[in-house]
């Protein structure tokens, strides 16, 4: 408990700096409103009872009139200043908002691959994502910082009006209960109503806070699946399988057993807690009626002014309120505290790829050598190797295709190479020196890959293929012709400034094949000395795909190129084939020297034969 305290208090802490370092004097704003906020309350209990008394004692009217005008300008100008700073406040809310997500962006473009891809880090995004959109986002944490910092102007403010109450007046009044209100010691009668009042509020919130803490890390599976199948359903781009498939029963009964199961959790999460509020709701009944005697009586007894005792009653109702208030806010601000953490949690995973330091050599000889030594891989939390005892070597300026059956292990083995995963077992080595030595970035450049789930964005084609926002626009029209796309590109009404997808308003939809050769664009645009092509033509008919392959050698030029395929027709142009089956290096050679051997190369090859006559 103790531990869990002290982890609480680490975030809030680090949630306050956080505020100050995103929006520099936001919590002095903060404090300055509640401040206007609690006084802009109180002048008019005050001025209000002077105004009463006033009344009662037939005052001059000049002098009601001007308590009166005093009361209204006061409460107007202090309305305003605290209406411009709320306006200032939301703003920066909003502004602090969208860097939060930047923040949450930034981290996971920069988070190592292999540990994006772990359950327990796709959990982990939900928990932070839920919890700073919902009960953790960190406007609410400091609209409950503004709370507590609010009730405790207001209990010092209620304290101070209250204190003459308690000082005891000269008076005839003869009898126990006269004599005992007169008294200082009264007001224990009130402390004891207070306090409580306090420890129900107190113990009540606890119980709440336990019982929405526990409903958030029941849920976020549930509300991670069913993030999924509402997005599934606003996705245009699968109407047509949903359509053609008969899938919208599917994907109804899905959602509405989730539906249905989110219904019953919140049905008995909102039951437990109406049950919590009923002793509340009795003892402040209570502790109202004891304020009301003990100032009433007073006041009849004649030891107070009926402006005095409205003026008590109501300081003594804004401290009974804010000293339950504080002890709300506190606890609030230790839920968002809990939700904020997971957060925390996720902005402090530690990347666990070795971070090298030396540049890749730049050689005039372009002589490269990627060398796989002995490598095993094993992906995590499995004990099944997808990879083993793999040695292989490439040289710089080769053209090599990976060939084999689904599952063989050819898309492991390129994510090794490209060190978005590290071996579990040997070593990778550039030019004799281990890939992890490397300066992450500088490495990574040598690369241009496509993946068979390559992705482009609702931007502009040129945008796609540059991957920024600045590009030579001859040199994107270059890769576009080279990858096939040329024709296409001349019928789209922007161009190269054309938007694809109809995540824009302009946006043009584009098919899977074209999509492909806009991939092939942006991986020579990159202009790397490797070039990675992962299944680069399955969305393309084997006539096609054969043309494609046959201009491979003007696309890569003298690069190094590296063809992943289970289809053949990427095999005849290539320097060497490397067979992979059951996560082994089986056979390899040329595609005649292959051929002649008879092994696994020669049976899947002339499986498809057909197409490549």
């Amino acid at each position: 408990m103790k531990n869990n305290k002290n982890s609480k208090n680490k975030t809030i802490s680090k949630v306050l700096k956080l505020t100050h370092r995103l929006q520099p004097g936001h919590i002095a704003l903060i404090i300055i409103s509640r401040i206007i906020s609690v006084t802009s309350r109180f002048i008019p209990i005050v001025l209000s009872s002077i105004i009463l008394d006033q009344l009662i004692s037939k005052a001059p009217f000049e002098t009601i009139f001007k308590t009166s005008i005093i009361l209204v300008v006061s409460s107007g100008f202090l309305g305003m200043i605290y209406w411009g700073l709320q306006h200032i406040l939301s703003v920066n809310n909003s502004v602090m908002a969208e860097k939060i997500d930047q923040m949450l962006c930034s981290k996971t473009f920069n988070l190592d691959y292999d540990i994006l891809e772990k359950q327990e880090t796709l959990d982990l995004i939900k928990k932070a994502e839920e919890g700073i959109r919902s009960r953790g986002d960190f406007s609410g944490f400091c609209e409950n910082f503004a709370g507590f910092i609010e009730n405790i102007i207001s209990i010092v403010y209620s304290i101070a009006l209250l204190i003459p109450l308690f000082i005891p007046k000269a008076s005839s009044v003869t009898g126990f209960l006269p004599v005992f209100l007169n008294k200082w010691y009264s007001f224990v009668v009130l402390v004891i109503m207070l306090a409580l009042s306090v420890l129900v509020s107190a113990l009540t919130k606890k119980k709440e806070e336990k019982i929405q803490q526990d409903m958030f890390v029941k849920n976020v599976r549930i509300n991670r699946e069913y993030g999924y199948l509402f997005n599934l359903i606003f996705d245009y781009a699968n109407a047509k399988y949903i359509r053609l498939y008969k899938s919208q029963k599917l994907i109804e009964n899905r959602s509405q057993k989730l539906v249905n199961f989110l219904e019953t959790e919140f049905n008995k999460m909102f039951i437990q807690i109406n049950k919590c509020q009923l002793p509340v709701f009795f003892v402040n009944a209570l502790l109202q009626i004891v304020s009301y005697l003990y100032v009433g009586l007073k006041a009849i007894f004649g030891f107070l002014s009926v402006g005095s005792a409205l003026k008590y009653i109501s300081a003594y109702s804004n401290l009974v309120e804010a000293v339950s208030s504080i002890f709300y806010s506190y606890i609030e601000i230790n839920i968002k505290a809990e939700y904020l953490s997971y957060f925390y949690d996720y902005m402090e995973i530690e990347n666990k790829q070795y971070e090298g330091t030396i540049p890749t050599e730049k050689r005039d000889d372009n002589e490269f050598e990627i060398e796989f030594r002995d490598v095993s891989f094993r992906y995590p939390n499995t004990e099944n190797y997808v990879l083993r005892h793999v040695n292989q070597k490439i040289k710089i300026g080769t053209k090599t295709a990976v060939v084999g059956k689904n599952g063989a292990g050819k898309t492991t083995f390129i994510k090794l190479l490209c060190r978005l995963y590290e071996p579990t077992e040997g070593q990778i080595l550039l030019n004799g020196v281990d890939i992890r030595y490397y300066d992450y970035k500088d490495y990574a450049r040598l690369f241009s890959v496509v993946f068979q789930d390559f992705n482009l964005f609702s931007f502009s084609i040129a945008e796609n293929v540059a991957g920024g926002i600045d590009f030579d626009e001859d040199r994107v029209k270059d890769c576009l012709e080279r990858s096939g796309f040329g024709e296409r590109l001349s019928k789209m009404p922007n161009g190269i400034n054309t938007n694809i997808y109809q995540h824009n308003d302009d946006g043009v939809e584009i098919s899977g094949g074209e999509a492909q050769k806009i991939a092939i664009a942006r991986a020579l645009y990159k202009d790397a000395p490797l070039v990675i092509l992962d299944e680069p033509t399955s969305a393309l008919d084997p006539v096609s795909e054969y043309e494609i392959y046959q201009h491979f050698d003007s696309m890569v030029q003298d690069k190094t190129s590296i063809y992943i395929s289970h289809r053949m027709s990427s095999c005849r142009f290539c320097d060497n084939i490397i067979v992979f089956d059951q996560g082994k290096i089986v056979e390899q050679g040329s595609h005649e020297e292959l051929m002649t051997c008879g092994g696994l190369y020669s049976e899947l090859w002339n499986a498809q034969a057909q197409y490549y006559a």
